[in-house]
């Protein structure tokens, strides 16, 4: 029996792959504003659209996270914002923004990820801020502002919440004690599980600009509205959670929400403690090359096989 791929030999692989790749990256840095700091891992202003080939795409003012742009039947739409134009969310549409790209070939017995944005990857220490704008609150119970999930196959059961900050919709889980519209800020780790705090009522009035805000820090998980902190109740897990966040696969802005959202940003609090693995990074969004990649893998032991198969019926 072969063995798979190691995670190190398949990135190694990737890496050389791109190098002579450039070609797919079509949307170019954009020069970092006042706002990005060495705490900055992403800052979202969502005030431009951009064509990339087949997509539209928002850029990162840190120059590394460039968001895609999806939604049915539309993508999120420009509008007037806190500052200057914001993207205003329907309920359907969201944008995404990969972490890593889930790679099923050849077999493994756990997924084999490439990373693409691994600074996304905070390991201890997270501030999650954004102005947001509510029109409403929609039938999913968690009203995404910004939430980084984990997959281990293409198949969107396969999705867990990892990150995030949120307002809670008008679908409530049975048992759990959170009113329609609070503010919720959330984490996954690796020791401690899944643990939700919310506000202990709605914090933001409707159709008027808010900044809300998510810090997961040496004290504990907070919640944050208008530059003041609420008062919050743990509705799962605990307040201070143990151990590091789990890492992901992507991020996504306003999902399942009707809200217009500006000025996302993501900042590590701790940035000293990132990982090896965190600090290796083979391009901001290449994903045609990552699928051309997959696509090589499958190939490649598809004609494997055949080989194998081909020498054992010639003996």
């Amino acid at each position: 029996m072969h063995k798979p791929l190691s995670k190190a030999v398949v990135v190694l692989i990737v890496a050389l792959f791109l190098s002579g790749m450039s070609t797919f990256a079509s949307v170019s840095p954009v020069q970092a504003q006042d706002a990005v700091n060495h705490n900055t891992v992403g800052l979202w202003h969502l005030n431009e659209i951009l064509p990339d080939s087949y997509q539209e795409v928002t850029p990162d003012a840190s120059g590394v996270n460039v968001g895609i742009l999806g939604g049915y039947p539309s993508p999120p739409a420009l509008v007037e914002g806190k500052f200057d134009a914001a993207f205003k969310f329907s309920g359907s549409d969201f944008v995404y923004v990969p972490i890593a790209f889930v790679v099923g070939f050849p077999p493994a017995p756990e997924p084999i990820l490439i990373p693409i944005s691994p600074n996304l990857d905070i390991q201890e220490q997270v501030k999650i801020e954004a102005w947001i704008n509510v029109q409403g609150y929609t039938e999913a119970t968690y009203n995404n502002i910004v939430v980084k999930c984990t997959r281990t196959d293409a198949e969107w059961q396969s999705v867990s919440r990892v990150m995030g900050l949120s307002l809670r919709g008008t679908t409530l889980e049975t048992g759990i004690d959170a009113s329609v519209g609070a503010l919720s800020g959330f984490v996954r780790t690796d020791s401690g599980g899944f643990n939700e705090i919310v506000t202990t009522e709605p914090v933001v009035t409707l159709n008027e600009w808010t900044h809300v805000a998510f810090v997961r820090d040496s004290t504990g998980m907070h919640l944050y509205v208008d530059g003041y902190e609420q008062a919050v109740k743990a509705i799962h897990g605990v307040q201070n959670p143990v151990g590091t966040i789990v890492n992901g696969t992507e991020v996504y802005i306003g999902h399942d929400s009707t809200l217009t959202i500006d000025e996302v940003h993501i900042s590590d609090l701790a940035p000293e403690t990132t990982t090896l693995d965190a600090a290796i990074d083979i391009g901001p969004n290449l994903l045609i090359a990552v699928v051309a990649v997959s696509t090589i893998f499958a190939v490649a032991w598809l004609l494997r096989r055949a080989v194998q198969m081909w020498v054992l019926r010639s003996k």
